[in-house]
This record gives C-alpha cells, structure tokens and sequence, in this order.
C-alpha cells in the first residue's frame, strides 16, 4: 500500500510539472516566442544551459533555445563569443531556477544592448550579462615559514557543521585542512578536483578551519581573481543541496545581478546563512553580494580598530572584523599573511559555527541574534554607524 501511495504520489508530481511545462508554452507559443527565436537567431546563439534545478521536466524548457541553434549562420563561427543569462517567466514558485538559462552567443554586440532586447519579450522575466565577479583579495605579504596555524584543539567530527568556501579551490592535502575536508566541486572545469592554484580559497579555508571546528567543501568556482556569475550562481546551489550549514562568500562585484539575488534567495529560504566579503575599495558604493539584506556583509578592520584603509563602508555592513596581516594556509603546505575583507568574512563564518554547535534553533534570525550578543556598535568617529558592529 505505502509502495501504491509512492508511485501514485510521483506520477502526480510529473504531471504537475508536465503541465506547467506544458503552460508556459502555451503562454509563449505565439508572439513572444517569434520574438525569442528572432533574438536567438540574430545573435548567433550556439548553446542554451539551464542554471538552476535539472529536472527533465524543466530542463524541456530548453527546447525554446535549442530549436534555434540550427539556424545560426555559418558566418557567426567568426564572431567573438558572448555569454547572456535568460529567466523565462513562469507562474510558479516550482519552478523558480529550473528556468534560468546561459546562452552562449556568437556576436559583435554588447551583451548589455542585447539584454536589453531580451527583456522587451512578455515571456522572459530578465536577461543579463553573464557578469564576472572577482574574489575580495588585497594584498598578500607572502610566505610565513614554519607556523601552524591550526592550533591542535579544535577537532572536526561527524557532526561538525560543513561551511561551503566558494572560492579559487582549497589545497585539501595541506596539514592543517587535510582531516576537514568534505566533497567538493569545480565548476570550471567540471569535476570533483578541486585543487588551488592561486591561493585565495586556501587562505580562507585556513582562518575557518583554526577558529572553528567546522568541515570545509571546497567549491571552486574561478582559477584567479575572477570568475564567472553562472559558475558562482550553480556553485550555491551546490552548497544549498549538498548540506552545507554556512556558505563563505569572500568575493563580489559593484553591479547589482538578477541572478545572483536568485541563488542568494535560494539559499535563503533553506535557511543557510551567507556571510560575503564587504569588498576593498574604500567605497559606500554597494557591494553585492554583500549588500543584499539576505547576506551578512563583512568589513575589515585595522589592527588599531580603525576601518582598514581598503575596506568598503556603509549602512549596509553588518558586522567588522580586524582583517589585518592574517596569517592562515597558503597551497603547498604553506602560510602566508593577507589583508582584506576576504579575511574579514571567514571570521563571521567561524563564528556561526560556533553558534550552530551551541544551539537548538538554528533559524538564521536566532545566528543574528547571538552574533550581536558578541559584537559592539561600531557609533564613534569618521565611519560611525558604517562599519556595522565590531565582533569581538
């Protein structure tokens, strides 16, 4: 009887999905969908890749691009390759990234005039750049000989709490991270190797890793300073589905992104808090995704308690924490120093960890409350109310 219920409850499920598959064809099947398969046809598109939930049911939606990648000139094969996000629009909640696609476009054009024309269409909801987003480096001050920085009592277990560091990659062999490590991705490359070259990620695995006990998932989403949003976007995903407790984002960019507030959302609403780096440019300007109210944003502070001098500011900072010559792993077995809000944001993560290991309502609204129990306002001199509050 209960096997009966299963079947019964799955072939309903289908059908659900079926439908609203079947609907919003329907609701594009005359005039916006000539108007989508022009575009699609002008701009040289050569592939369409769904961003978000795989499903067979959803991933059909592919069919309103992949029909046209036959029709692509012969000639486009000379033009430059462009990347463009699409959200078709949908009437339900279910489907709230199973329709969001990466289309790669064989064109001259600005991928910003050719948004623009996208979202002229009554079926697409938003059409961006497939923008790049850079890590939230500053300054590195090179190697630090024969220091461990793990501090040998903090212990990961079983039931440690998995902060997904989306990043260049972690050096998993080193010494210090080597027993904290949990499965990963690469979504560069698109494989389980997750290996780091530029150092970045290491270093912010290393600051979680020796303030807290928590297991690290490596997600490696660029090879250096800069990424792709698409990659950045399926890699919290990765961490949303695969259990991580907190989610490290020590990178971000000034342009606001439809996309990205997506992903963040989805993360959200699983209740998986997301601690971002407030960014290093010595700017009130909006940093995202820091600055999303669903996102802890991290400044830095001196070693003086003063703003570090690169540290972004503003009344949409959280919390500040002395990012100054941190020492932490560096790949190779190796230490290095570094300043920045990257370093910032694994404190406030560390933190987290803490809390969910002492507490029984882990709701993100009961970490905020015990985070403010541990910090100061930051109300007095240049940069008063700026800085959010100082985690001591």
């Amino acid at each position: 009887m209960r096997l009966l219920n299963t079947k019964k409850i799955t072939f309903l499920s289908v059908c659900v999905l079926t439908f609203l598959v079947f609907s919003f064809c329907l609701k594009t099947s005359n005039g916006e969908r000539t108007n989508l398969s022009s575009l699609n046809s002008k701009y040289g598109l050569i592939a369409a890749e769904p961003l978000g939930d795989n499903n067979k049911d959803y991933s059909s939606l592919s069919y309103m691009f992949n029909s046209d990648i036959s029709k692509v000139s012969v000639l486009d094969i000379f033009k430059p390759e462009k990347e463009l996000i699409v959200k078709l629009e949908s009437d339900s909640d279910l489907a709230a990234l199973g329709n969001i696609f990466l289309l790669r476009l064989r064109t001259n054009a600005d991928p910003q005039e050719i948004a623009k024309q996208y979202e002229l269409i009554d079926g697409v909801s938003y059409a961006e750049p497939n923008f790049q987003i850079e890590l939230s480096d500053y300054d590195d001050l090179g190697p630090e000989d024969d220091v461990n920085i793990s501090g040998g009592s903090k212990v990961a277990t079983d039931l440690s709490v998995i902060v997904a560091v989306i990043d260049s990659g972690v050096d998993i062999k080193h010494k210090d991270l080597e027993d904290r490590i949990v499965l990963g991705y690469n979504f560069v490359s698109g494989n389980e190797n997750v290996s780091d070259g530029y150092g970045h990620g290491t270093h912010v695995a290393g600051i979680i890793a020796s303030n807290s006990s928590a297991k690290i998932m490596p997600i490696k989403f660029t090879d250096g300073k800069k990424g792709k949003m698409s990659d950045l976007a399926k890699a919290i995903k990765f961490a949303v589905d695969n259990d991580a407790g907190v989610i490290n984002l020590s990178l971000g960019l000034s342009e606001k992104s439809s996309l990205l507030k997506n992903f963040i959302d989805y993360a959200f609403k699983n209740n998986i808090p997301i601690v971002a780096a407030a960014g290093n440019y010595n700017t009130s300007k909006k940093y995202y995704p820091a600055a999303y109210s669903k996102v802890i944003a991290v400044a830095g502070l001196a070693n003086d308690d003063t703003k570090l001098p690169q540290s972004n500011f503003g009344s949409w900072v959280d919390y500040s924490v002395k990012a100054q010559d941190i020492s932490s792993t560096m790949p190779g077995d190796n230490y290095g120093y570094a300043t920045g809000t990257s370093q910032a944001a694994p404190f406030v993560s560390a933190e987290i960890v803490k809390i969910l290991e002492n507490t029984k309502d882990s709701s993100i609204k009961s970490i905020l409350l015990e985070l403010d129990k541990n910090s100061t306002p930051l109300n007095t001199g240049k940069f008063a109310w700026l800085l959010g509050k100082e985690l001591e």
